[in-house]
């Protein structure tokens, strides 16, 4: 039996173990660490690594940022304004939510710091609406996702379009180029649908209560509870959250911005070293950790050129546009699922280019395809880190998590495709 057999058979039985919800998903997460490395799938080396990079340290890091914030009085005055602004409309607070997660998307250049950023102002107004956070998580995850960097020109990857010109280069490709608004002009409008598919459409596909539960709940409730900071103290857990904020939008490593932030909220005693600790939500950690190793295995053991070897095989007698940029689409959503988001549109862009040159089409609507896919796919917690953080703050299951995220991922799919194959003939 060949490895990349092995590491599929492992991938099936997360899956199986994550529906039965016998195990906590967390420590499941922890025993796929183990077989893998068993198995051979991964060497303990790189195991290991995964609990020490980049993504695990800023989002455990945002998780303490966040306490901090809920620990001071902001959280309980801004809930207040926008309950009373919306007069308790589900529908309003959720659309605000909605679209600040988007607005900031185009400036924060880490979407698991978004997510964190936030999840805890979504948490504290699901209480004052007494609306279970299961109603809610899910729609800012996918804001979080799939409606950063739409606007390209303005966000943190201004200049991506040149990275994406290099690829039709190096590949051969030099008909034609993609400019500065290119991929815009495909993110932002399905975009905007996305955004009226989180506030309107997914809230129906969520339960009405977790189907786990959220130990983040009671921890925020508990340090809402306690006796209020000093104004010193109150005024630096503003100020900290403010600077990580602005240093993210900055560019700066997020995980040594995330994790001073952290840092100083203990020194100064905003949290004590205790509330930090319980914050820190191991149990989405582990998860996350779980599958990243998991989504290395299925990279190192070749899933994804055995993907890529089938597209192009599949590709070569297709002659409509449409479905070339819709075929690159759905292989790249549900590689993504199996994959890290950033590790498939790595892989599949050089692949487009490639295929596309063979059939003598234009390759700028499936690179932009492959781009947008990578944005897509939230229906198993491989894809993004944000998966498993809003599995954790909503209280989903797996189950729920691929009922609401499948529908959204089509439609993106479908208007993608469509506004691409109209702006950048492939044929």
């Amino acid at each position: 039996m060949s490895q990349m057999t092995i590491c599929l058979l492992i991938f099936l039985f997360m899956i199986v173990i994550f529906f039965f919800k016998k195990i906590p998903m967390s420590f499941s997460a922890m025993l796929v660490v183990l077989l893998l490395v068993f198995t051979g799938c991964v060497d303990a080396k790189s195991a290991l690594g995964s609990f020490a990079n980049n993504t695990v340290i800023t989002m455990a890091s945002m998780f303490v940022v966040a306490a901090g914030l809920t620990r001071t009085q902001m959280i309980n005055k801004i809930s207040s304004l926008l309950y009373k602004v919306t007069e308790g409309s589900f529908t309003k607070v959720l659309a605000i939510y909605v679209l600040i997660t988007c607005l900031l998307g185009q400036f924060v250049p880490s979407i698991v710091a978004l997510f964190a950023l936030v999840y805890p102002l979504v948490q504290n107004m699901c209480e004052r609406m007494k609306v279970s956070p299961s109603k809610m998580m899910f729609p800012i995850a996918i804001a979080s996702v799939s409606t950063s960097f739409i606007i390209e020109p303005i966000g943190p990857y201004a200049a991506w379009y040149v990275t994406q010109n290099g690829y039709l280069e190096s590949y051969g490709w030099t008909a034609t180029k993609l400019g500065m608004w290119s991929e815009t002009a495909v993110l932002l409008p399905v975009g905007i649908i996305t955004i009226l598919m989180a506030i309107f459409l997914v809230p129906k596909l969520l339960p009405d209560q977790p189907d786990v539960s959220i130990t983040a709940v009671a921890n925020a409730r508990k340090l809402q509870e306690k006796e209020p900071l000093t104004p010193v103290r109150e005024f630096l857990g503003y100020a900290v959250f403010a600077a990580v904020i602005i240093g993210l939008m900055a560019g700066l490593t997020s995980w040594q911005v995330t994790l001073a932030g952290a840092v100083i909220l203990v020194v100064s005693g905003v949290l004590t070293e205790r509330e930090a600790i319980e914050n820190l939500n191991m149990s989405t950690v582990l998860l996350y950790v779980g599958v990243s190793v998991l989504g290395t295995g299925l990279a190192n053991t070749g899933a994804a050129d055995k993907i890529g070897e089938w597209l192009g095989g599949a590709l070569a007698n297709v002659h409509s546009g449409y479905l070339v940029n819709l075929a690159f689409y759905f292989v790249g959503f549900f590689m993504t699922s199996l994959l890290y988001n950033r590790a498939v549109s790595t892989v599949l862009v050089p692949l487009s280019v490639i295929a596309c040159g063979a059939m003598g089409c234009d390759p700028r609507g499936p690179v932009i395809m492959c781009a947008l896919s990578s944005m897509s796919s939230l229906i198993t917690p491989l894809s993004t880190a944000v998966v498993p953080m809003a599995m954790n703050a909503g209280g989903y299951s797996i189950k729920t998590v691929f009922k609401a995220g499948i529908i959204p991922g089509i439609v993106r799919g479908l208007i993608g495709a469509l506004i691409a194959t109209l702006l950048f003939p492939t044929f």
